[in-house]
């Protein structure tokens, strides 16, 4: 018998199934994040490493026995080099950002996927025309892209406690909902968790104070008494030292958004409906680029974003069929890693037929995790 690993990852996970030449699913790992342009690399290395060890394990199975090792994961190629050395793995092929996906729902589908968008961590978009051509969109990182994105998503939910503190905004049931989430007490609080403050060490006591605007807090405690003062505009309060907030923790707001969106709260819902927007715009920039508007084709939405159901897939629909009509949106059945399990077994020569599908639908009910429904 032959075997054979799938691997998909980004922002916030890594996932790894093994499974045998007929298609069955014999194990599953999971590990944290490991892109690696945002974790360490020795943290991604860790995170790798543990899902297909666990994978391994699970499926009573040893490194040499894998013939092929497919990943779909923004680790860069030392990382991937060391890891792939480490685990003992012989071959790995790599997949390009979308490809998993897309072979998670090619087969479950009627006619061709010719678009998928993630929205997770982060997000991105790629599209496949008939004649080959293959392009992409987005993906350009926090600071600079992520448009519709859980993390995307999460800093607008921060920014929109502090706008309704400020009196710029409605009331809005975000502000319990993002507090409790990071255990937090006051909409102050957040400055001092978000890697956007001024920060001091003071030579001699080694305290850290953090400086913000004070938004109007009136506080006439004396600076050189108190933890925390204002003066002449600015809040300052000396502070125990504590990581900022990472990047997959800002994104896992977004399930704390869906929640107060179904709740009938407004400003969640805006933020969840232009989510839906950027992803599709995102989608329409590929079947532009590939001269695609007045074709038929999927479009396969993918990523913990689309999980919060309508409220953000009747923006994402709507932007896509207002460029391309006769689009059909697809949600997938399974999760990227079983796309990465498929391309793995045709690396290794297996032809993916009914009897291989079969295997997986029936294997995977031991894997809930990577299904989708």
């Amino acid at each position: 018998m032959r075997y054979v690993l799938g691997i998909d990852g980004g922002g916030s996970k890594i996932v790894c199934l093994a499974a045998d030449e007929k298609g069955r699913l014999l194990g599953y790992g999971r590990g944290g994040g490991v892109n690696t342009n945002y974790v360490l690399r020795q943290e991604a290395r860790d995170s790798a490493r543990s899902a297909i060890n666990t994978a391994l394990q699970e499926a009573s199975l040893r490194a040499e026995q894998i013939e092929s090792l497919c990943i779909g994961a923004p680790l860069d190629p030392e990382t991937l080099g060391k890891v792939i050395e480490e685990c003992g793995i012989k071959h790995v092929v790599r997949a390009a950002e979308g490809e998993t996906p897309r072979w998670a729902a090619r087969f479950w589908i009627d006619g061709r996927v010719g678009v998928t968008v993630g929205a997770g961590t982060g997000s991105l978009a790629r599209g496949w025309a008939r004649d080959g051509r293959e392009v992409g969109a987005g993906g350009w990182g926090a600071a600079l892209g992520d448009e519709g994105s859980g993390y995307w998503i999460g800093f607008k939910a921060m920014r929109a406690v502090l706008q309704a503190h400020d009196g710029r905004l409605e009331e809005t049931m975000l502000t319990k909902a993002v507090l409790e989430h990071f255990g937090l007490s006051q909409p102050e609080d957040l400055p001092f968790r978000v890697h956007v403050a001024v920060e001091v060490r003071e030579a001699t006591s080694g305290e850290r104070t953090r400086f913000v605007i004070d938004s109007g807090t009136v506080i006439e405690k004396s600076a050189a008494q108190e933890s925390e003062a204002s003066e002449g505009g600015l809040f300052y309060r000396k502070v125990t030292p504590q990581q900022p907030l990472r990047r997959h923790e800002i994104a896992s707001l977004c399930s704390a958004v869906a929640k107060v969106a179904r709740q009938g709260d407004w400003k969640a819902r805006e933020i969840l409906e232009e989510a839906g927007h950027e992803s599709g715009r995102l989608g329409v920039a590929v079947i532009k680029r590939l001269g695609m508007e007045q074709e038929e084709f999927a479009v396969v939405p993918f990523g913990g974003v689309f999980k919060a159901g309508e409220l953000v897939l009747r923006t994402f629909r709507e932007t896509i069929h207002a460029a391309a009509p006769r689009a059909t949106i697809v949600e997938p059945k399974f999760e990227p890693e079983v796309g990465a399990v498929l391309l793995a077994l045709n690396d290794i020569g297996v032809a993916i037929d009914g009897q291989i599908i079969d295997a997986i639908e029936q294997s995977s009910v031991n894997f809930p995790s990577c299904r989708r429904y």
